[in-house]
């Protein structure tokens, strides 16, 4: 169908149960969600993600399919079909019982990406775009910077397993009682560090650089994020040391500051994006120049 004929939803009144970086999911009925994209996200992403989707799925990966793709005003939205729906968020907070359960479920899940082939031709290769991240903020980090990172990047074994690219609880709802993704634009190909940076950037980094903007994002407490992101690489990594656990965690922040560093760049206002380059820029010096975790 062409974009100019989708019909239009309005999300007026609805419940907010997620928010990621490129969108936002509503509940439109009992059994119903809208997940609303940004503005700027074209027809043809929208179709991209559904068609990834669909093969993660026969993958066997636990994650929502659309039926129907809107417009919500300017936006395109993705429709789907979804009984006992419930925000993770709301699952985690209601108990410390549940926030334990979270964490094993998410961990599990990931494992299980992990462990899959991704198709390289559908995919991003996670290693190449660090190495042009690096490039496209060296101006911004300085020469000895950007080179530890290429030497900690080209350090990372080649992989074509599968990676989510994006791995935190707003892109994950629980539908009777387990973990279901709700975001698979951001597939990719690699070694696991990769999402681990990623994760690293949601649960340490994004509470450490602004927290009450952070609680509010993720629905959940500081304290909470940093325990599911100590708890993740404990139980991802069982039985490692805390000096290799350290050096994984080291990895992955600087990892995961350079993606936000280049992010920012890009999709960031002027006034939020100076503030957040100076701070990515001063935790990758304390990083690099201690050479352990902080």
């Amino acid at each position: 169908m062409n974009a100019d004929e989708l019909k239009q939803l309005s999300i007026e009144g609805c419940e907010l149960i997620g928010r990621g970086a490129h969108a936002s999911v509503y509940r439109i009925a009992p059994d119903e969600i809208v997940k609303v994209y940004r503005e700027d996200i074209p027809y043809e992403r929208v179709l991209t993600e559904k068609r990834r989707a669909k093969r993660a799925f026969i993958l066997g990966v636990p994650t929502a399919i659309s039926f129907d793709i809107v417009k919500v005003g300017k936006c395109f939205g993705a429709v789907y079909e979804l009984l006992d729906a419930e925000p993770t968020d709301s699952f985690v907070n209601r108990s410390a019982g549940n926030l334990e359960d979270f964490i094993g479920m998410s961990v599990e899940l990931l494992r299980y990406i992990h462990s899959l082939d991704a198709d390289t031709s559908d995919c991003a290769d996670m290693k190449a775009d660090h190495f042009k991240w690096v490039d496209n903020t060296e101006h911004l980090t300085g020469a000895h910077t950007a080179d530890v990172i290429r030497g900690i990047i080209e350090g990372v074994p080649d992989s074509n397993k599968l990676l989510h690219g994006d791995f935190h609880l707003k892109n994950i709802i629980i539908v009777n009682g387990k973990p279901m993704m709700i975001d698979m634009d951001t597939l990719s190909y690699g070694d696991p560090v990769f999402d681990l940076a990623t994760i690293t950037n949601s649960y340490l980094t994004f509470p450490q650089m602004a927290p009450e903007a952070a609680t509010v994002q993720l629905g959940i407490s500081v304290e909470n994020a940093y325990h599911i992101w100590k708890r993740t690489l404990s139980l991802y990594y069982d039985g490692m040391s805390r000096e290799e656990l350290a050096g994984i965690e080291y990895k992955a922040r600087i990892l995961g500051l350079i993606r936000i560093l280049d992010f920012v760049q890009r999709s960031v206002p002027p006034d939020l994006r100076d503030m957040l380059t100076g701070q990515s820029i001063s935790m990758l010096n304390e990083l690099i120049g201690s050479g352990t975790e902080v």
